[in-house]
């Protein structure tokens, strides 16, 4: 037999997930969101910078340099992605969207 008491919890905990969710939306959108853009434009400058690197030294250590900050670069974009998929993921999830 069904009892209309048994929806009383799950009635609090959505009114706490839109409670959380409008105190942590303007923390996630102002604050984080640049943080990682911020983190994102720094990668992509290491990126850029092993380019310009490999392509005017003519030393094969300047150009194994050029490698490791392209790699590194990379790493840092791939990061940065990730980051801001699981933040996204995370957060929908727990308070059900923006």
């Amino acid at each position: 037999m069904f009892q209309f008491l048994d929806l009383i919890p799950r009635a609090k905990a959505a009114v706490d997930l839109a409670a959380f969710g409008v105190i942590v939306n303007p923390i996630i959108t102002n604050i984080v969101y640049p943080v990682i853009a911020l983190m994102f434009g720094v990668a992509v400058l290491f990126f850029v910078y092993g380019v310009i690197q490999m392509i005017i030294t003519n030393d094969e250590s300047g150009r194994e340099k050029g490698k490791m900050t392209i790699l590194y670069g990379t790493l840092g974009m791939f990061i940065m992605v990730s980051a801001w998929g699981i933040i996204y993921l995370v957060s929908n999830t727990v308070k059900g969207g923006f």
